[in-house]
């Protein structure tokens, strides 16, 4: 309800406010006695008003509203005491001489209140700027108010007029001045204590000014509309206590919108000098000082408003040129961006497009340079390191190109990839200089004392052909980072076709797993002491709909790129696993082993799948064998390591595969909990060839037997590879020789009797330090 009757409130208050005004102008109304009640009222209450206000205020607040109570309490002292006799008698009296000094110091503590809300600008030209323009206001309204009012005034009161009859125009001509200069600098957003007082006190003085002016000419019907100026000012100043002050942010002096306010009065004083003379007066003295000042301030202004325009002019210049720098520069690097590079792409000479001779220096050569391991950093060390690593890797580039000059533009294209643009110089240039960034970005670096190492794979399109410069440097990126880390590729037309088959692979390899596409072959792994085979291994076979069945060599490394390896792997791992159970109906030992692959181990879920697919069907972890290569152990080794003993935990068996191929081998059969080993194919290989083989097999399989692990030969495919394993001491041996992957329906659980062979008595003496040749 309260809400409700707000309007209402307003409403019979602004209608109050009007008759009043009207009545003023009545002459059948007792003047005197109505504006006495009213402004006595006014200013009264406004005086409460403002003392509550400055009760419950603090600090600059306070001070405004002690200084704006003071000056109504002054002008209501005035007001009152020729008020109550205007009400009693009907014509009010003179003031006395202390009405009449409080009266003036109304007007004193309204300019301090003026200047106390507004903070002065920080800025020189600002304050320059708020000085003239009231100096310009306050010398035009003071030859305004000599013509109008002060020459007249001296004229009918004589050569020495009271002080007061003075006071009172010069008070009010320098309060209008004060007060134009504020209303010309705030921003009138909304209606706050600072616009009202200001409004108020300018009403007031405007008014003052008028009534002056009537009573010297004698023009009765001028004073109702003094009096009228008085009752509005005296409500905006008894409203403005309501009113919040500005906040700091808007207390600033800013001559921005209006900034031509102060040039009011100029014209008022030019349209009043034309009438003084136009009546064939002179101009006086007073009034031509007051127009020389005003002009040199008019035009000190001018030549401030000119400077701050030009400083304002390289500003602007300035922050065009940074926004055009932010568009085509990379924010963490400083490198030019993306659109930058597009902008250099397409601003290449004609020379460049396909089927033009390219220039005698070398055509135009593109580089896409992409961080290999730079996730594992960011991980790691954290987002703040990374963007560390970036900023090395950029000056890296800049100084890895310093030597080419203004031929070369580096470009961080976004993410961890950047590019170079050689606008000359080949395909001989742009791979030397791949080189050197594969090697200076490879070097180690410390990002805030931990050390980092990221690679640096590289595709080169160097043909010229802008048009197709991006997506071709783009292709040789793709097959260089196939490759491994630290690679570079120059792009051909054949290589573009291998990637467009490999993409159109890793396209299709979405429907694969859901599409029944894949299936399992199981090679056997023989007992070379029994001469059977109670396990295989499970290897993945890709039935593609046009290209026909595709081995794990065929599709992995696209399934690696398209983060598919996981998925496969869990497949594999649960299509086997079913498959073991369905033998161990007949076969309760038979064993399976399946490979993992590095992003399989990664992913951390190995162990948690394993357990679900054992219990699911019903199979003790000895049922298992896993497979890793030194290549998904490298990343993290103690993580692997973690995951391998959970697996043991399970029961399942660990074989470390193509052993021996690897630099660290020797170190993972130290950290690592391995079980079996098996030889890489490398070594069967040879066996055959000379004593030298022999001995490099027998050394490996003595060192397998005094760890305690089982080993297994792979790649075994002649008669005479199997039975030196044999006579060496090997367990098991996998290879053609002993059958080809096949399908679970062509495969027997148990393979029957291998025929032994011969055994060369020059090698049978070391393998019979070993349990295994003994059987």
């Amino acid at each position: 309800m309260a809400r409700a009757g707000r309007p209402v409130g307003r409403a019979v208050a602004v209608l109050v406010l009007l008759g009043v005004l009207i009545c003023l102008h009545v002459p059948a109304i007792p003047t005197d006695a109505l504006y006495s009640a009213a402004i006595m009222l006014l200013t009264c209450g406004g005086a409460v008003v403002h003392g509550w206000r400055a009760r419950t205020a603090r600090g600059r607040g306070r001070r405004v509203w002690v200084t704006t109570t003071l000056g109504l309490a002054c002008w209501a002292y005035a007001e009152v005491s020729v008020g109550i006799p205007a009400v009693a008698t009907g014509t009010a009296p003179d003031r006395t001489l202390l009405a009449n000094v409080l009266n003036l110091s109304a007007m004193v503590f309204t300019v301090v209140a003026m200047l106390s809300i507004p903070g002065a600008p920080r800025d020189r030209f600002a304050r320059l700027k708020m000085l003239l323009d009231g100096v310009v206001a306050a010398t035009a309204l003071a030859g305004v108010v000599w013509m109008l009012i002060l020459e007249p005034l001296i004229r009918v009161k004589g050569s020495s007029p009271a002080f007061i009859d003075l006071a009172y125009p010069v008070g009010a001509t320098g309060v209008l001045a004060v007060g134009v200069v504020l209303l010309a600098g705030q921003p009138i957003r909304q209606w706050s204590a600072m616009t009202l007082i200001t409004t108020g006190v300018t009403l007031l003085t405007v008014g003052l000014l008028v009534e002056i002016g009537g009573e010297i000419t004698g023009d009765g019907w001028i004073l109702p509309w003094a009096l009228d100026a008085y009752v509005v000012a005296a409500t905006l100043l008894a409203l403005s206590a309501l009113a919040p002050l500005p906040e700091d942010t808007e207390r600033g002096w800013q001559a921005a919108g209006g900034g031509l306010l102060p040039y009011v009065p100029v014209g008022v004083l030019y349209l009043t000098a034309s009438g003084y003379m136009l009546t064939g007066r002179a101009l006086e003295p007073p009034v031509m000082w007051a127009m020389m000042v005003m002009t040199a301030g008019v035009l000190v202004r001018q030549f401030l408003a000119l400077q701050s325009n030009a400083r304002l002019t390289a500003d602007l210049a300035a922050q065009r040129a940074k926004l055009v720098f932010e568009a085509t520069h990379d924010a963490l690097t400083a490198l030019p961006n993306r659109a930058m590079l597009q902008r250099a792409l397409a601003a290449l000479p004609g020379a460049t497009r396909a089927g033009d001779r390219p220039p005698p220096d070398g055509p135009p050569t593109l580089l896409m340079i992409d961080l290999d391991g730079f996730k594992s950093v960011n991980d790691t060390l954290g987002h703040a390191a990374g963007d560390q690593l970036l900023v090395v890797i950029a000056e890296r580039i800049r100084s890895a190109i310093e030597p080419l000059g203004d031929v070369a533009l580096p470009v961080r294209l976004g993410g961890d990839e950047f590019a170079v643009l050689l606008h000359s110089g080949g395909a001989p240039v742009a791979v030397e200089l791949a080189q050197d960034l594969v090697l200076g970005i490879g070097t180690p670096m410390s990002l805030d004392g931990h050390p980092a190492t990221v690679g640096a794979s590289i595709g080169i399109a160097a043909h010229g052909r802008s048009d197709r410069m991006l997506h071709d440097a783009d292709v040789a990126l793709y097959e260089a980072k196939a490759r491994g880390k630290g690679h570079y590729r120059l792009f051909d037309e054949r290589l573009s076709a291998a990637v467009a088959a490999r993409q159109s692979l890793e396209a299709d390899l979405g429907g694969a797993l859901g599409g029944g596409q894949l299936s399992l072959v199981y090679q056997p792994l023989v007992d070379l002491m029994a001469e059977e085979a109670p396990r295989c291994e499970a290897l993945l076979r890709w039935d593609h709909p046009t290209r026909g069945r595709l081995a794990p060599d065929e599709f992995l490394t696209a399934a690696q790129h398209v983060g598919l390896l996981p998925a496969l792997d869990r497949w594999v791992l649960g299509t086997a696993i079913a498959q073991v159970a369905a033998w161990r109906q007949t076969e309760p030992e038979f064993v399976v082993s399946v490979n993992a692959s590095a992003a399989y181990l990664a992913s951390g879920t190995l162990p948690r799948d394993v357990r679900r697919a054992m219990e699911k069907h019903d199979l003790p972890g000895s049922a298992l064998i896993v497979e890793v290569t030194e290549g998904s152990l490298i990343v993290n080794l103690e993580a692997a390591a973690g995951l391998l003993r959970e697996l043991r935990e399970l029961g399942v068996r660990v074989a470390l595969d193509d052993f021996g191929v690897g630099y660290s081998s020797l170190n993972y059969l130290r950290q690592l909990p391995v079980d079996v080993v098996k030889l890489d194919r490398s070594f069967t290989s040879e066996l055959g060839t000379g004593p030298d083989a022999v001995i490099l097999v027998d050394g490996v399989l003595d060192l397998a037997y005094r760890l305690g692990l089982e080993t297994v030969a792979e790649g075994v495919e002649t008669e005479e590879q199997a039975s030196q394993l044999r006579d060496l001491g090997c367990r098991y041996g996998q290879g053609f020789y002993f059958g080809p992957p096949a399908p679970p329906a062509e495969l027997p659980p148990r393979i029957a009797k291998v025929t032994a062979q011969p055994v060369n008595p020059g090698v049978a003496g070391p393998a019979g330090r070993r349990p295994e040749a003994a059987r």
